[in-house]
């Protein structure tokens, strides 16, 4: 937590209401996303209770698993509204021109994006599309295949909510406390009323603390899944479980209906606050990064689509040695990207990496538009040299290079550090992004008397090569040794 995260907290713990962390939106928000909440079963991994979800929030779709028996038929129900969602974005596509390394292709013009209350329900729907890719279809059932296909998409949409800046799954609770910071923990900020009554109170509420407190109240708190509260499932829920399994067939109807009714009830106070954040976070202008960000996401869209459109296999089970390297280098690589983005788009993200060392402001004070280096080769090269005066703690050495947000091309590097009595100066210079000395871009090269603020520049990043799997270590998946008893090592 960085001292300005830290100071906004201690802000609204003292203030009682929640304070702004950000003024712009750094991911992408359909205009109809699919709302999705799930319960699941108590004692049961990855097993539904009662799933509720749409795109509309006057006509929530609730399906509940029998109580009795198996959950197949609530699980072909869930993949026939996932599948229908899907095809409505799926209807219109574009053309991307063929480049030097690839062919002509097209990309859905959008693609879906499922909102869900909490990183728990992210997890969740991870291990259920896990357990379900793999279910066995049935030959003599038409919809047999559509369990597995929602164990894929479930599986596709898990993985994309690990990729920074992705928007295809979202948890809303991540969402709302990347723009507000509210007076408790981050691990309160969980809870989707809590956090929510932090940053929207009702108009009875003196404060968000205490409307958080009267949302934490035992008497009013529901639970947004998955896992259900100890006091529901003894008070409410396991009687009518009890009283199902014990019921004639003629009483089981009637039970049926006064469970639905249960769980309808139990989740509507969260659907409903589920909307309540998306138009808060609607009201949020988008950065400028978010559109190219949305296209990959579209990209991704489409080419799972076509993976599933030939009967392609289902992710296995677990990543081979060389499948979890090139997936571990492309989240850090998403990663590196969105920070660069999030730093470039985000006053209050470069401010907040000036409290970490990550970034320097400060006032120009001098510069040299014509200073001229020699190369390796003893070239005259065209470098622009500036200095800045800053009263931050300069914490990067000479050498480093940094980014500009009015220009994102552009590089500068740290030539020298000069701390002073009541500033620090930093002579830079120019080296990316200003063409040559014949054709010169002064734009990317600051007045004097400009404020910047610098953060550190993205090394640029190329994916590494990885080894095919005949070429990887048995030890990691590859071909078995030449010595059947190699693999076996002496006591």
């Amino acid at each position: 937590m960085s001292q300005l995260v830290s100071l906004l907290r201690m802000r609204a713990a003292a203030t009682g209401h929640a304070q702004r962390a950000s003024h712009l939106r750094h991911h992408h928000l359909s205009a109809q996303p699919l709302m999705l909440l799930a319960l699941n079963r108590t004692g049961a991994e990855a097993s539904p209770l009662a799933v509720m979800l749409g795109t509309d929030q006057a006509r929530p779709q609730l399906l509940v698993a029998s109580p009795s028996g198996t959950a197949t038929p609530m699980l072909t129900a869930l993949a026939g509204e996932l599948a229908h969602y899907i095809d409505t974005r799926q209807q219109r596509r574009e053309t991307l021109p063929a480049t030097s390394t690839q062919e002509a292709t097209f990309r859905y013009t959008d693609a879906p994006q499922i909102l869900v209350p909490n990183p728990q329900t992210v997890n969740y729907l991870r291990k259920l599309g896990r357990k379900l890719r793999f279910r066995p279809t049935d030959a003599q059932t038409p919809t047999a295949d559509s369990i597995p296909r929602l164990g894929q998409w479930l599986t596709f949409f898990a993985d994309r909510a690990e990729i920074p800046g992705a928007a295809s799954l979202l948890a809303m609770t991540d969402l709302l406390a990347a723009h507000w910071i509210t007076g408790q923990s981050p691990l309160e900020d969980q809870d989707l009323a809590a956090l929510l009554a932090w940053i929207d109170p009702p108009r009875h509420a003196a404060s968000g603390l205490q409307a958080a407190l009267e949302a934490e109240a035992a008497a009013t708190h529901r639970s947004a899944g998955p896992v259900t509260d100890a006091a529901f499932d003894n008070q409410q829920l396991a009687p009518l479980l009890k009283a199902h399994s014990r019921a004639s067939k003629h009483d089981k109807a009637g039970i049926l209906k006064e469970l639905d009714d249960l769980l309808a009830d139990h989740l509507q106070p969260t659907w409903n606050q589920m909307w309540q954040a998306f138009g808060l976070l609607h009201g949020f202008p988008e950065a400028d990064g978010v559109k190219r960000r949305w296209s990959h996401e579209r990209g991704q869209f489409t080419k799972k689509s076509n993976h599933l459109a030939q009967d392609g296999p289902p992710e296995p089970a677990r990543d081979s040695a060389v499948a979890a390297a090139i997936g571990l280098a492309r989240r850090e690589h998403a990663t590196a990207v969105f920070d660069a983005e999030l730093a470039a788009d985000d006053p209050f993200a470069r401010a907040e990496l000036r409290t970490t060392g990550d970034a320097f402001g400060g006032s120009v004070t001098a510069v040299d538009i014509e200073h001229i280096t020699r190369g390796p080769t003893g070239r005259p090269r065209w470098r622009p040299r500036f200095t800045m005066s800053t009263q931050d703690p300069v914490r990067l050495e000479p050498g480093q290079a940094l980014a500009w947000h009015g220009h994102r091309k552009s590089r500068y590097r740290i030539l020298e550090v000069t701390p002073r009595d009541d500033d620090t100066l930093v002579e830079l210079e120019v080296f990316e992004g200003m063409n040559t000395a014949a054709r010169p871009n002064y734009t990317v090269i600051p007045e004097a008397g400009v404020f910047l603020v610098l953060t550190i520049a993205p090394d640029y990043y190329r994916m590494p090569e990885f080894p095919s799997r005949d070429q990887t270590p048995w030890t990691h998946g590859g071909p078995p040794p030449d010595r059947p008893d190699a693999v076996e090592e002496e006591p």
